[in-house]
């Protein structure tokens, strides 16, 4: 029989699962894994946190014109 795994353990899992997908964005990855590792992981913290990716994505396409 299997060990069961903690609610921790599936999410650091899941998480970890997640940096090895090349279709998603890695920084967002990076973003929600801190944010969990943290103890913030709330629906407005991901909301400043993905504003932030957005307006540092838009300075720098800005940047490369």
């Amino acid at each position: 029989m299997s060990e069961i795994q903690s609610g921790r353990e599936l999410c650091d899992q899941f998480f970890e699962d997640l940096t090895k997908k090349e279709d998603i964005d890695q920084k967002m990855v990076a973003l929600l894994k801190k944010l969990h590792s943290e103890g913030k992981l709330t629906g407005e913290n991901i909301r400043v946190g993905l504003n932030a990716l957005r307006m540092e994505a838009e300075n720098e396409a800005g940047s490369q014109t």
